[in-house]
């Protein structure tokens, strides 16, 4: 169980580093556990003490939170898809976080280029299975695509990645 000391150690650490300090995967259920006892426990004694000891904790584990979302927010800008010492659910907010961004830049990317149009034989998709690179019936190179990537191929391409169950529509 996480204590007081080691929740304030884990905040200055995170406060000093421009790095996600890394933390284990079930950090926030650690952390429900700890305030669920600590709050059921202050409530219980109506020690002062522990009541203020309690709130203390809260938001020690809220400036934890937020800095660490500020630095996912940075990770997904710079386009990085994997992130050391992330929590299970920081993982999946990065990776979702990345997905917008290179949406947007998708979308952004038509508006200053002059190809603004999506060529008709074309279809968006997101990868769902990790492909390798391979030639395609155009004899044009795809790929590789990793999972969750978005990518604008021919129909023909499109469909075999869709059957194959490698993609799915956006």
């Amino acid at each position: 169980m996480l204590s007081y000391s080691d929740l304030r150690e884990i905040q200055k650490r995170e406060m000093e580093s421009s790095a996600v300090v890394p933390l284990p995967d079930d950090f926030y259920q650690l952390i429900s556990h700890v305030l669920s006892k600590k709050g059921s426990d202050a409530m219980a004694s109506k020690s002062l003490l522990a009541i203020k000891e309690y709130e203390n904790i809260k938001k020690i584990v809220s400036a934890i939170q937020s800095k660490r979302e500020e630095k996912i927010v940075l990770l997904a800008v710079r386009g990085e898809r994997e992130g050391a010492g992330l929590t299970l659910e920081e993982k999946n907010m990065l990776r979702e976080l990345t997905s917008s961004v290179h949406k947007f830049r998708d979308m952004m990317g038509g508006v200053w280029s002059s190809e603004t149009t999506v060529p008709q034989d074309s279809r968006r998709i997101k990868i769902m299975k990790e492909v390798s690179q391979y030639r395609g019936l155009d004899n044009s190179l795809y790929g590789p695509f990793k999972q969750g990537d978005e990518a604008l191929v021919p129909n023909a391409e499109a469909d075999w990645l869709l059957k194959s169950g490698m993609a799915e529509m956006l």
